[in-house]
């Protein structure tokens, strides 16, 4: 039995693995296109929007991803409600955004997350790896079609509209929801603060990824916004491997099954991922990217990066199947700030380079303090 066990686990995690490395690497090798094709400036500013986006997500989505993950995983039939309530605050919420910045852009690109973003974690939930596979891919697909075409079209803005655009095909997946299931706010209310607590935790995430863009555009320029962005792209491309491993042991933990031994192999191939951005990207950017010669400053110590935000992703699986999600709030509101004053202490002190330091540090603080209150726990 033993045997076939591991066959399915294995079976899952290669189907969500195959999903996350093609359409991870499509999407990947797209945003680095855009970065030549855009420029350090407008790749920046483009940066800057989506992280404005980003964050208006967080707030319009209720409950936050894991928090439908978890329930969904433990046969809790309360996706639609959270459909409704999130829908119908993201439809406000891309309303204040249109007037706000007179972008349609983002408010597309708002409205079209939270849909991808609500049914991406009714999908992980029910373990539907291999239909959750091809939405995935399918939009990735799009995304690149859609942003491109776009782009021509209507310029930068246009990478925006065709990424929300791209999302729409999982409204399928919200109208399955909501035709096979009936809206019950009673069910919310019993798991209301469990919904609030992870709505918070999700919201603390995003300002975690998304802060240091907020503060650099307008401090520092878009051009350095711009070489820093595409930095993270290179760690977004490092990252896939964890990303993949993360997808799955969160909604096999909410079950009760032991992850362990895939955690520690997987942070273990994550310092091989490390040395690769520290010694061989670097070298590779100033050939195809001379715009971004800044970028190469900060790689090798964004891409060190990998390691304990792999750790913090592990714990943050953990923590949130079992509904602990008050250190995960805690955890993050730290790292933020040790982000927030980094970005602007050690950027004006060591320039360029003091953001990368500031984003390291962060993320050590964070892999640290899961690993010391996991412990406790």
């Amino acid at each position: 039995m033993g045997i076939f066990r591991n066959n399915h686990r294995l079976r899952d995690i290669s189907t969500i693995g195959i999903a996350s490395v093609v359409g991870s690497g499509i999407s990947a090798i797209f945003w680095i296109y855009l970065a030549a094709l855009l420029g350090a400036e407008n790749y920046g500013e483009l940066g800057f929007y989506i992280s404005i986006a980003s964050v208006v997500t967080s707030l319009s989505f209720i409950g936050g991803p894991a928090a439908i993950t978890v329930l969904v995983a433990k046969k809790i039939k309360i996706e639609s409600t959270i459909y409704l309530v999130s829908i119908s605050a993201t439809i406000i919420s891309a309303i204040v955004l249109y007037f706000a910045f007179i972008n349609i852009g983002l408010s597309i690109y708002v409205l079209g997350a939270v849909i991808y973003n609500l049914s991406v974690s009714e999908l992980l939930g029910r373990k539907s790896y291999r239909k959750y596979s091809i939405y995935f891919i399918l939009q990735k697909i799009l995304f690149v079609i859609l942003s491109l075409i776009l782009y021509y079209v209507m310029g930068p803005n246009g990478v925006l509209v065709g990424t929300g655009l791209s999302f729409m095909p999982f409204l399928i997946q919200i109208y399955s929801g909501f035709k096979n299931q009936s809206i019950d706010f009673k069910l919310l209310k019993t798991k209301w603060k469990f919904i609030t607590n992870n709505f918070f935790i999700d919201l603390s995430v995003i300002l975690n990824n998304q802060m240091d863009r907020l503060i650099i555009g307008p401090i520092f320029g878009f051009t350095i916004l711009g070489n820093y962005y595409l930095a993270l792209q290179v760690l977004n491309v490092l990252s896939i491997l964890p990303e993949i491993v993360k997808k799955y042991t969160m909604p096999e933990d909410s079950s009760g099954v032991n992850t362990t031994k895939i955690k520690i192999i997987t942070v273990g191939f994550s310092i091989i991922l490390a040395l690769v951005g520290v010694l061989i990207i670097p070298k590779i950017i100033p050939i195809f990217f001379p715009e971004f010669s800044q970028s190469t400053e900060l790689i090798p110590l964004i891409s060190l990066t990998i390691i304990p935000a792999t750790i913090s992703g592990l714990y943050n699986s953990k923590f949130l199947a079992h509904e602990k999600s008050n250190y995960v709030v805690v955890v993050n509101i730290i790292s933020t700030s040790v982000l927030v004053l980094g970005v602007i202490i050690l950027g004006q002190l060591l320039g360029i380079v003091g953001l990368a330091y500031s984003f390291l540090l962060s993320n050590s603080i964070k892999a640290a303090l899961y690993f010391s209150l996991n412990k406790k726990v």
